[in-house]
C-alpha cells in the first residue's frame, strides 16, 4: 500500500489505522490462539458505521481481502488475516437495552461481559456463551450454545436483527421482513457475508437459580458421563448440564465435571440432579443458588495467548461405547486437554433445521476436544491427540463439527458440516453479497 493511499485514508478514517511499520501493530495482531502469527496488510478500528464503509471500500480498491475481529476468541484465528485487511471493531461495544419491548442492541465488537450486565440491571437476559469476554457478534454467527439452550435455544435463535457492511461497502438491515436471505444466512452461516456492525437480540426473564459445577474422581468419568447422559435425556427445558472430562496441561486439575444450571427454585434444582448425587460421589460440590452473571463465570476465563487446537462432532446419540471410548481417553496418565459434551435439547431442537443456516439442529450433542497448552514444540503431538477423538467420533457424527469450536473443518469442504442443501443455499446468498470472496477469513464458503 502506496504512502499516498493509506495518508489519504488515514485523513477519512477517524479510528485507529494501524500500518505495519507502526509501533502498535504487533500487539494488535495477537489473538486467542498462540498458535496464529498472522500479518495483515493494515488494522483498522472503527469508530462508527462510516468508518467500516470506509475500510471496506479501501479493501476492495486494493484488492485486499478482510479479516473481521470481534471479541478476538476464534480458535482457528479467523481474526487474523495474513495480508489483508483486519476490520478490528472492538471499539463499537456500545450497548442499547429497551427492556419494555425486551430487546437489547450491541455494537459488533461487544463482548458478553458488555451485553449481559447491561440486560441483567433490568433482570433479562438473551442466550449466549459461557466465558464473559467471548465476541457476541462470532458466537451469534456460529451458533450460541450456552447455559439458557433449553429455555431459549442458541444465541442465533434470539436474534431478531443485525446491520451488516457488505463488500460492496454497502449498508444492509437484516431480519425476518428484511433481507430475510442475508438474515438467514447470518444464523449459523460465519462471517462469510460481512461485516456486522450490530446485532439485536430478544430478552427473557431471569432470576435466581441453582448454578455451579460438581467435580468427581477422573476414574468415575464413565460412570458420570452415564448418569448425566440418562438426566439430560429426560431433563425439563429449565435444567441444563453440560459435562467435561479434564487433565489440564497447565495445572493439576483433573476429573470428571458436570456444570449445572437450573432456572427455578434452588430446592427443586437439587431434586432435579439428585442423580448426580447418588451414584460417584463429587469431590467437590460447588453449587449454590446464584443470579445469572455469576453463572456466567462458574467456567472462569481462558487466557489469551496459549496454544489451542479444537476438533470435535455433532453426535446423533452418545451410547455407551461411546461414553467407555471418550472416557478412555484420558486412561494413559501422559494424555492432557478436555473433552467437552454438550446437550442439544429444548427450545433449540424446536426449531426447525431449516429455519436458520445452523448445522447442529438435528444431533442431540456436540462433542469437542479441547486442547490447550504452552510450547511450540508440542503443536504436533496435541493437534493428533484432538483430531484422533474427533475422527473416533464419525460412527456416531451427523455432518461435521460445531464450526465456533472448530480449529478447522471436518471434510474438504463446508459441505461436510452444512450438508448439501444447505451448503448450496449459502453459496447462492455468498454470491450475491460477496461474488470476490473477499470477506474469506473464516469457515469459508467460496462462491465458486
Amino acid at each position: 500500500m502506496t504512502t499516498a493511499v493509506l495518508t489519504d485514508f488515514r485523513q477519512r478514517h477517524r479510528g485507529p489505522v494501524i500500518a505495519t511499520g507502526d509501533a502498535g501493530y504487533d500487539p494488535a495482531r495477537l489473538t486467542f490462539n498462540g498458535m496464529i502469527d498472522r500479518r495483515p496488510e493494515l488494522i483498522v478500528r472503527p469508530l462508527d458505521v462510516e468508518d467500516v464503509v470506509s475500510a471496506v471500500s479501501l479493501a476492495g480498491q486494493m484488492d485486499l481481502p478482510v479479516a473481521v475481529r470481534g471479541g478476538g476468541h476464534s480458535v482457528a484465528g479467523h481474526c487474523i488475516g495474513e495480508g489483508g485487511l483486519v476490520v478490528d471493531l472492538r471499539l463499537l461495544r456500545g450497548v442499547t437495552v429497551d427492556p419494555d419491548a425486551r430487546t437489547a442492541t450491541c455494537g459488533g465488537g461487544s463482548l458478553w461481559e458488555d451485553l449481559d450486565p447491561a440486560c441483567l440491571r433490568h433482570g433479562l437476559a438473551t442466550p449466549g456463551g459461557t466465558f464473559g469476554d467471548t465476541g457476541v457478534g462470532g458466537l451469534t454467527l456460529g451458533g450460541g450454545i450456552g447455559h439458557l439452550i433449553g429455555l431459549h435455544g442458541l444465541t442465533l435463535d434470539n436474534l431478531v436483527g443485525a446491520t451488516a457492511v457488505t463488500a460492496e461497502g454497502e449498508v444492509v438491515r437484516a431480519g425476518e421482513h428484511e433481507n430475510p436471505d442475508l438474515f438467514w444466512a447470518l444464523r449459523g452461516g460465519g462471517g462469510n457475508f460481512g461485516v456486522v456492525v450490530d446485532l439485536t437480540f430478544r430478552l427473557h426473564p431471569v432470576s435466581r437459580l441453582l448454578g455451579g459445577l460438581l467435580v468427581y474422581p477422573l476414574a468415575d468419568a464413565a460412570e458420570v458421563l452415564a448418569t448425566w447422559r440418562e438426566l439430560m435425556a429426560g431433563a425439563p427445558d429449565n435444567l441444563m448440564c453440560a459435562a467435561l472430562i479434564t487433565r489440564s496441561a497447565l495445572t493439576d486439575q483433573e476429573g470428571a465435571i458436570v456444570s449445572v444450571a437450573y432456572f427455578g427454585e434452588p430446592e427443586e434444582g437439587y431434586e432435579a440432579i439428585q442423580p448426580l448425587m447418588d451414584g460417584a460421589a463429587p469431590v467437590m460440590d460447588g453449587l449454590r443458588p446464584m443470579y445469572y452473571a455469576e453463572l456466567q463465570e462458574i467456567f472462569g476465563r481462558m487466557p489469551f495467548g496459549l496454544r489451542n487446537y479444537w476438533s470435535g462432532r455433532f453426535l446423533r446419540e452418545l451410547p455407551d461405547e461411546l461414553i467407555e471410548l471418550t472416557a478412555a481417553r484420558f486412561q494413559p496418565e501422559d494424555v492432557r486437554g478436555t473433552i467437552l459434551l454438550e446437550p442439544l435439547y429444548g427450545a433449540a431442537k424446536r426449531v426447525a433445521p431449516e429455519a436458520t443456516a445452523f448445522a447442529g439442529r438435528e444431533a442431540s450433542y456436540n462433542a469437542t476436544f479441547i486442547n490447550t497448552w504452552i510450547g511450540p514444540t508440542e503443536d504436533e503431538g496435541n493437534i493428533e491427540l484432538a483430531r484422533s477423538y474427533s475422527s473416533a467420533l464419525a460412527p456416531w457424527a451427523i455432518g461435521g463439527g460445531y464450526i465456533n469450536y472448530a480449529s478447522e473443518s471436518v471434510g474438504d469442504g463446508l459441505e461436510t458440516e452444512y450438508g448439501a442443501e444447505r451448503f448450496a443455499r449459502l453459496r447462492e446468498i455468498k454470491r450475491r453479497y460477496d461474488p470476490e470472496n473477499r470477506f474469506r477469513f473464516n469457515h469459508n464458503i467460496s462462491p465458486d
